[in-house]
């Protein structure tokens, strides 16, 4: 079990609407194993999102053909990382709107989704 590698917390910044301020500003992105979470640099407003599944899926997941509508931005990254279930170095692929988060391994397809759960606004100022 040595060998395999641990799901490591990721930290990404993305330059966006908020959706409590209205300002475009940093987003600060969070993810863990179990969760992840969406602060405004402005404002501190937050998005929370929980795991919901994980899987080695059959091929590769598009999660922007969903009919679900977008009031923002799909936000896309890609990380270099170990992946949990193949333990290749590869770009992990990331992405996130309003409704849903995603990783996905390019190489084997294991895909971690995580939906939203609850978000916090601070009182505007």
């Amino acid at each position: 079990m040595e060998n395999t590698p641990r799901i490591a917390d990721w930290d990404f910044s993305k330059v966006s609407t908020c959706f409590h301020c209205r300002k475009n500003v940093a987003q600060n992105i969070k993810i863990t194993p179990n969760d992840s979470i969406v602060t405004c640099a402005n404002c501190g407003a937050e998005r929370h999102y929980i795991i919901r599944s994980f899987s080695v899926a059959d091929s590769k997941p598009d999660f922007e053909a969903a009919a679900v509508r977008r009031k923002y931005d799909v936000w896309k990254f890609t990380k270099q990382a170990k992946c949990f279930n193949c333990a290749k170095e590869t770009g992990q692929e990331i992405t996130m709107d309003e409704h849903i988060g995603a990783v996905v391994c390019p190489s084997c397809l294991f895909t971690r989704i995580y939906k939203f759960s609850v978000y916090s606004r601070p009182e505007l100022k």
